[in-house]
């Protein structure tokens, strides 16, 4: 084995995991998971304001539709 194959799987063993975890208790510490549901309420509000205005403008085309078939049938 050479010394590169030993610290590559080294790396992947050991090196890894750790740093994983150590972010994961970091970001618990600062209170990242909070600023995640944050900003995940914040999409979801902002998704519905825009599905609210969609709705609005479909609405409108709607009538608009509506009221050209009505001059069209009195015509």
């Amino acid at each position: 084995m050479t010394i590169r194959t030993i610290l590559r799987s080294v790396e992947k063993v050991l090196i890894r995991p750790v740093g994983r975890t150590g972010r994961r208790i970091l970001e618990r510490l600062r209170g990242g998971r909070g600023d995640r549901v944050s900003r995940l309420e914040r999409r979801v509000d902002d998704l519905e304001s825009l599905v609210r205005e969609l709705t609005g403008l479909a609405y409108l085309r709607l009538a608009d539709e509506e009221a050209a078939d009505g001059d069209r049938t009195a015509a």
